[in-house]
């Protein structure tokens, strides 16, 4: 029975095996999340005139921003039409450079507004409940098979009872992670203008700035 016991706990280690990929998944997710990003999407709404019909910006060039958030960056893939996006910029307000003869044009822009930030942080808090929607399917999902196991006298009511208890501990913790990890970026978006949402990301911010207040006393 004990090697048998082991393969039924197969059970909750492969449910905490794909939420922990589902937590790495929304992490990695939010490495290019930044403030840099509420300036490049105003650039996602311009539109330039060529040959008579309204292009997208984006649809003519990259937008970047590889020396920082206030300095995009538009890498324009035919240079013909260069003189066409200098001048829709300038009429949209904007002071553009460009050198002779490169693709790129340069553009110095202010900082992003507080509610340009509080869009970049909701779209942190959609990728939050949709990491957290994932991992509550695959405890679903997995509850089902051991439910189907033990009416099919596969698994014993002890081992199934073992393997959700274990599958809901690591749910906690990791919704706790999580939750975590976008109130961190949340904080890194905002600055002073960051509030937490939920009563667990309360929880979570208090802990947060105490342990801030500790290193600070240290240093």
């Amino acid at each position: 029975m004990a090697g048998r016991a082991k393969d039924e706990e197969g059970y909750s280690v492969e449910a905490q095996e794909n939420m922990e990929v589902a937590v790495e998944t929304f992490r990695d997710s939010l490495i290019p999340i930044g403030s840099e990003e509420a300036n490049k999407n105003v650039f996602a709404t311009i539109k330039v005139m060529v040959n008579g019909i309204r292009r997208r910006l984006v649809d003519l060039g990259n937008v970047d921003a590889p020396e920082g958030p206030l300095k995009i960056q538009l890498m324009i893939f035919n240079k013909e039409h260069i003189p066409l996006v200098m001048e829709q910029l300038k009429e949209d307000g904007f002071k553009p450079r460009a050198e002779p003869g490169s693709q790129y044009v340069k553009i110095d822009v202010p900082p992003p507004t507080r509610l340009q930030l509080m869009d970049i942080a909701a779209d942190v808090d959609r990728r939050t409940k949709s990491c957290i929607g994932a991992m509550t399917k695959i405890k679903s999902n997995t509850a089902q098979r051991l439910m189907k196991a033990l009416d099919n006298e596969y698994i014993e009511q002890r081992t199934a009872g073992l393997a959700n208890k274990n599958m809901e501990k690591t749910f906690v913790r990791l919704e706790k992670e999580s939750v975590k990890i976008g109130m961190l970026k949340k904080i890194d978006i905002l600055g002073k203008w960051y509030s937490p949402e939920s009563d667990l990301e309360k929880d979570l911010y208090n802990k947060y700035k105490k342990s801030q207040e500790k290193k600070a006393e240290k240093a």
